[in-house]
């Protein structure tokens, strides 16, 4: 039994033809008509292949592909079909359409299971449109309460329930992801850094997940002439701002080996070029696979703030934009997954993944696992991003492989 790498490339293909800025790579936030349009696309091969369709928590939706034990747990695989803004063709997408293959290929090779296997779509997993990431699985397994989305919108204004609804998603399924509903969790992803690469192999399987933590970092000070305020008098946000970041950087190289962190947006008002700024806001995001190191980074970096802010007279706001635990993946699932690669005369990498990934809130329910695909130069989030389909078929069939051990 093998998975069909022709139908892989069109589906990839079809999926990223919904996409908002041609030519400068994709842009596909979630809810938008492009998410809509490649979501429809998904949803209409569940329908051709006999899945049974939820729109579940959060929007998350969901293809089951009945078992034949109608109440036991299922083998869950998937990933996102949102972006960032001009990213590339690959991350998340190619974690849908392996699971989508994988499936298909159940289906057509009339392969008899007991549980049933799910195709899920986990929505905004970017945090691209509501500057959160893992989102939709954050809801789905209650990590997030539902009553806590109105308070979450866009740049707009738009929230996160008035977005479900212009795009026309009504959920059918209430029911929150609970450890008796799954048997395993399953994703293919794009490594989305060099490591395969460099070290000449075709397939990674994660061991863990780092943990994010993601901050807001608000600073006030007094918006004044740029002409007329002497130095010592200034009580410029920008400034402490500019010495805040350095820091940061330097608490990251000094944290762990592992430990990185990285602000990635940065806004000041009144933004003139006369003008001493009066506010400043930026974000901060810090990844380690080792908890206390991850705390401890977030720790110092918010005592940094604090001290620097106060020696220069400024008021902070500090906000949570997302967390996430380190994740330690399952040995019995990477044991089966390094298995099915030797049957496919391949020996995978053991690895950690710096990016986060829905997969680490549904592992805190049932043994999960990742497999990983090699990203060309190690780029990513980025139109540059690109893996071989033979890599993404490889890793499918593993996936598939796997699949179907777990289902009996």
């Amino acid at each position: 039994m093998t998975v069909n790498p022709d139908r892989i490339r069109r589906d990839i293909e079809n999926i990223n033809a919904f996409n908002a800025t041609p030519g400068k790579g994709i842009t596909r936030l979630t809810f938008s008509p492009e998410y809509q349009g490649a979501l429809n696309y998904v949803i209409d091969q569940f329908n051709q292949f006999g899945a049974a369709v939820s729109i579940c928590p959060g929007a998350n939706v969901r293809g089951r592909f009945s078992g034949s034990d109608a109440n036991a747990p299922a083998v869950m695989m998937g990933s996102h079909l949102d972006s960032v803004v001009n990213g590339g063709r690959f991350a998340g997408v190619v974690g849908v359409v392996a699971a989508l293959e994988a499936a298909r290929s159940l289906v057509e090779n009339d392969v008899r299971h007991r549980l049933p296997v799910d195709v899920v779509i986990f929505a905004e997993e970017e945090g691209s449109r509501f500057s959160r990431g893992l989102l939709g699985s954050s809801l789905w397994t209650g990590r997030l309460e539902m009553d806590q989305l109105n308070c979450i919108a866009d740049a707009n204004g738009v929230t996160y329930p008035a977005a479900m609804a212009q795009a026309g998603l009504n959920v059918t399924e209430n029911s929150l992801l609970r450890p008796p509903d799954l048997a395993a969790m399953l994703e293919v992803h794009i490594e989305q850094g060099a490591v395969l690469e460099e070290s000449g192999h075709r397939i990674g399987l994660v061991e863990a997940i780092a943990g994010i933590q993601q901050l807001n970092i608000t600073i006030k000070g007094t918006a004044d002439h740029a002409g007329t305020t002497p130095m010592a008098s200034r009580r410029d946000p920008l400034q402490a701002a500019a010495r805040i970041i350095i820091a940061i950087d330097e608490i990251a190289r000094h944290t762990g080996a592992h430990t990185v962190a990285t602000v990635g947006r940065i806004a000041c008002e009144p933004a003139q070029v006369n003008v001493i700024p009066g506010r400043v806001r930026f974000s901060v995001d810090v990844r380690e696979a080792d908890k206390k190191l991850l705390d401890s980074a977030v720790a110092e970096i918010e005592q940094t703030v604090q001290d620097i802010c106060h020696a220069r007279q400024l008021a902070i706001e500090f906000s949570r934009l997302s967390e996430a635990e380190p994740v330690v993946l399952a040995d019995g699932i990477i044991d089966l997954l390094e298995q099915k690669s030797r049957e496919c005369d391949i020996t995978p990498l053991r690895m950690i993944s710096g990016a986060g990934h829905d997969t680490a809130l549904v592992a805190g329910l049932t043994p999960a696992g990742m497999i990983f695909v090699p990203s060309r130069d190690g780029l990513s989030h980025c139109p540059q991003e690109f893996t071989r389909i033979e890599d993404i078929a490889l890793g499918c069939e593993i996936l598939l492989a796997a699949v179907v051990e777990l289902a009996e």
